[in-house]
C-alpha cells in the first residue's frame, strides 16, 4: 500500500468495506469489532489515524511500531480474536502523517470477539445477537466456502514430507518473527484454518485447503481425481499446442512449476524503478498466477487452464462469482478460498490481500501498453495482454552494454553468464538461501558457493543473519545490465 492507493480508499469514504479509526497514541477499543465484522461479512480495508469525517490525525510516530505489533499479537490471540486471523499491517507515510494500514479478507469461518459475533452493514458494525442469524452465517460460509470442508480420513502421512518446512522457511524470508514459525505441526495447521472442526459429522481433520496446500499427488488424486491445471503455449500450433505443463501437485509445489512455465515462455522486458531493475514479468505473471489459484472452487471439476498466445495470456477456472461482472476497475477481489489466500500471502506468493487486481492493473500497462481484463463469472477470466511495447523507462542502451555502466560510483565491473543469472535471482528475492537458489537455478551447491563467493568478493552482495536461517542480498545495484 501505497499514498496515491491510500488516498483513493480515504477519499472514498467510510462504507460497507473501508473503517477509519483514530489511533493517536493506543489502539480504539472497538478495533476488534470492525476486524470481526469484516471477516464474517465482505472484507475490508481498516486505516487508523482517520477519523470518520476523514479528517487525518495520524498515529503518534514513536506509538506506530508498538501499536502495530500489538494488532499482529491480537489478531493471532484466540482470546481476542476467535477463531484468530493472522493479520499484518502496514505503516504508511501520509501527508507527513503516520497512518496505519491493513485489509481483513473475508473468512470462510465465523469470527467473534469479546464472545460476540459482530456482522457489518453500511451503517457500521452491530452484533449478532439471535441463535437463527448467527445459524444462518455459518450456513452461508459453509455453502460459500468448500475450502473448509473437512475430510476425517486425511492422515499426516497424506501432507507431503518437507512442506511444512518449506512453508516456514518463506514466511521467514517475509517475516522472521511471524507467530506461527514457533509452532508444531497441528498448532500451525489450526492457527491457518487447516485443521477444523465439523459439527454435522462430530469430527475434526484437515480440511480441503490442507490438502490443496499441502497434499501429496496421491492424496490429492484420491479425493478429487479431476483436479489438473494445464498450461499451454499456442503461439505456432494454434490447433494443438507449442509446449504443455500439466499440474497435478499441490498448489505450493504448483505455483513455483507454473512461475517456471512464464519464465520459458515470456519475455522479462528491462525496467528501472528509479535506479532498481524490476522485473515486470515476475511481479505480472506472479500475482497472475496466484490469483488464478486462490480463486479456483476446487470441487468444480472442470480443469484450470493458462493459455499463453502470441498476443494474450488467457487463464480460465471454475469459480463461485462474488458478482458477475468485470472487476479490472475495482478497488479489490475477493478471494474465494481465504485461507488459501493467507496462506499464499504469509509465504510472500502473492501481495498483500486485496491489491492483486491493482498491481496487476498498473504494470500490467508498463509491460504491455494495454490494461488487462477480468470477469468474475462462472468462470473466472483473466486476460492479460502480450505485445512488443517497450517500457517508457527501460535503458535500453544498458541491455548491449553489460554491466559496465558502472556500480554507484563509476566502478566497472566484468561479469559472467552464471554470476549474473545469480546475481538477478538475489535482486528478485532478498534473502534468498543457497539451496533455494540452487533449486531455482538448477546449479549445484558446490558450483553456486564459487559463484555467490565471487560476487561478495566484488561487493555486490552480502549475507545477512545466522548460519542456519540467513540469506543474500542485493549490496550494490548496477546501474546499467545486459539482461
Amino acid at each position: 500500500m501505497d499514498e496515491k492507493e491510500l488516498r483513493k480508499i480515504i477519499r472514498q469514504g467510510e462504507s460497507l468495506t473501508v473503517e477509519f479509526k483514530r489511533a493517536k497514541t493506543a489502539l480504539p477499543d472497538n478495533l476488534f469489532e470492525s476486524v470481526a465484522a469484516f471477516l464474517n461479512r465482505n472484507g475490508g480495508h481498516i486505516v487508523l489515524g482517520v477519523t470518520d469525517d476523514k479528517k487525518i490525525e495520524g498515529v503518534a510516530p514513536n506509538c506506530v511500531e508498538k501499536l502495530c505489533k500489538q494488532i499482529a499479537n491480537l489478531s493471532n490471540n484466540p482470546e481476542k480474536l476467535d477463531p484468530q486471523n493472522l493479520i499484518d499491517p502496514q505503516v504508511v507515510d501520509y501527508k507527513d502523517k503516520k497512518l496505519i494500514y491493513f485489509f481483513v479478507p473475508a473468512s470462510s469461518q465465523v469470527h467473534k470477539t469479546g464472545k460476540k459475533v459482530f456482522d457489518r452493514s453500511v451503517d457500521g458494525d452491530f452484533v449478532v445477537k439471535t441463535q437463527s442469524a448467527i445459524s444462518a452465517m455459518y450456513l452461508r460460509k459453509s455453502n460459500s466456502y468448500t475450502e473448509n470442508t473437512v475430510y476425517p480420513g486425511l492422515r499426516e502421512i497424506d501432507i507431503k514430507r518437507g512442506m511444512l518446512k518449506k512453508a516456514k522457511d518463506l514466511i521467514r524470508s517475509i517475516r522472521s518473527n511471524h507467530p506461527w514459525l514457533k509452532l508444531n505441526k497441528e498448532d500451525f495447521f489450526k492457527a491457518a484454518g487447516l485443521i477444523r472442526y465439523d459439527s454435522t459429522i462430530g469430527k475434526s481433520g484437515y480440511t480441503l485447503a490442507a490438502l490443496m496446500l499441502f497434499g501429496t499427488d496421491e492424496a490429492i488424486s484420491s479425493y478429487l481425481p479431476y483436479y489438473k491445471i494445464e498450461a499451454i503455449v499456442r503461439k505456432q500450433d494454434l490447433m494443438r499446442y507449442d509446449d504443455r505443463l500439466t499440474v497435478t501437485c499441490n498448489l505450493i509445489d504448483g505455483y513455483e512449476l507454473l512461475n517456471g512455465f512464464i519464465e520459458k515462455h515470456l519475455p522479462d522486458k528491462f525496467y528501472l524503478d528509479g535506479k532498481t531493475r524490476l522485473s515486470l514479468r515476475d511481479k505480472i505473471f506472479r500475482e497472475v498466477i496466484a490469483n488464478m489459484l486462490i480463486h479456483r472452487e476446487y470441487m468444480n471439476p472442470i480443469p484450470t487452464t493458462l493459455v499463453i498466445y502470441k498476443d494474450k495470456l488467457v487463464t480460465n477456472n471454475a469459480n463461485k462469482p462474488f458478482a458477475y461482472e468485470k472487476i479490472a476497475s475495482q478497488l479489490c477481489s475477493y478471494p474465494k478460498n481465504p485461507h488459501i489466500a493467507t496462506m499464499f500471502a504469509q509465504m510472500g506468493f502473492a501481495e498483500y490481500l486485496g491489491t492483486g487486481i491493482r498491481k496487476i492493473s498498473d504494470l500490467c500497462e508498463i509491460y504491455s501498453g494495454l490494461k488487462p481484463k477480468f470477469v468474475d463469472n462462472d468462470i473466472f477470466i483473466a486476460e492479460i495482454p502480450l505485445t512488443d511495447h517497450v517500457p517508457e523507462k527501460s535503458n535500453i542502451g544498458g541491455l548491449n552494454g553489460g554491466l559496465n555502466g558502472g556500480l554507484n560510483g563509476g566502478l566497472k565491473i566484468e561479469l559472467n553468464e552464471t554470476q549474473q543469472k545469480v546475481f538477478l535471482e538475489i535482486t528478485k528475492r532478498p534473502g534468498v538461501m543457497i539451496k533455494e537458489l540452487s533449486g531455482r537455478l538448477q546449479i549445484p551447491i558446490d558450483t553456486l558457493d564459487k559463484v555467490v563467493s565471487s560476487l561478495r568478493k566484488k561487493e555486490l552482495i552480502e549475507r545477512r543473519g545466522s548460519k542456519k536461517t540467513g540469506g543474500y542480498w542485493v549490496k550494490k545495484e548496477p546501474t546499467s545490465t545486459n539482461w
